[in-house]
């Protein structure tokens, strides 16, 4: 796949999977080119850093669990029907999470990888697009991420600092989500 056929979702991919303060100055400078924003100059890095683990990470209980699963579920559990939803859209598109078993594979960097992939088979499809692959990116974007990507961003707006680059990075997501949402057709039924 090509490393500029989707910039904006591969930048957010990499912003939510980012280990470290380097990889997500790395990731919001590539959202901010793409998505029309501008990070604060004296944004504090290692601030940033820690606002991301304790939104996403842990150790504590994290207010915005960045997998589907926290979000479909009853009691919020993970590894739940919406990480086993994510593993087989990724097994039918020939993809898997590296340790499957060990990360849940509703990570939300994992789903944006996921899209990226479709995206790219749905272009290299571009005349001839294939029914299979439209019908399971229209689920992926219209069911499974419609269901938990809103409230999820809510809730990082919420606990976010605002006008910081984690609230930047939520907002970027849903502007992209809703632009994607409103792009994606309804699978066919039948």
């Amino acid at each position: 796949m090509s490393a500029l056929a989707f910039p904006i979702i591969e930048a957010l991919r990499d912003f939510f999977a980012a280990s470290d303060a380097d990889g997500l100055k790395d990731a919001a400078a590539r959202i901010a080119r793409h998505a029309g924003i501008e990070i604060p100059a004296d944004t504090d890095w290692a601030a940033a850093e820690y606002e991301f683990n304790r939104l996403f990470v842990g150790p504590a209980a994290v207010p915005a669990p960045p997998f589907a699963s926290a979000w479909s579920e009853t009691d919020r559990a993970l590894m739940g029907r919406a990480t086993m939803e994510a593993r087989q859209t990724y097994h039918r598109l020939g993809l898997a999470v590296p340790g499957e078993g060990v990360i849940p594979d509703d990570h939300l960097a994992y789903e944006l990888e996921a899209v990226l992939a479709m995206k790219s088979m749905l272009a290299a499809q571009a005349g001839e697009p294939d029914a299979g692959t439209a019908d399971l990116n229209a689920w992926f974007v219209g069911e499974h991420l419609a269901h938990w990507i809103p409230p999820f961003v809510r809730t990082v707006r919420e606990h976010a600092t605002g006008g910081g680059v984690i609230a930047l990075a939520a907002d970027a997501l849903a502007s992209w989500f809703e632009s994607e949402r409103n792009s994606t057709a309804a699978p066919r039924r039948g």
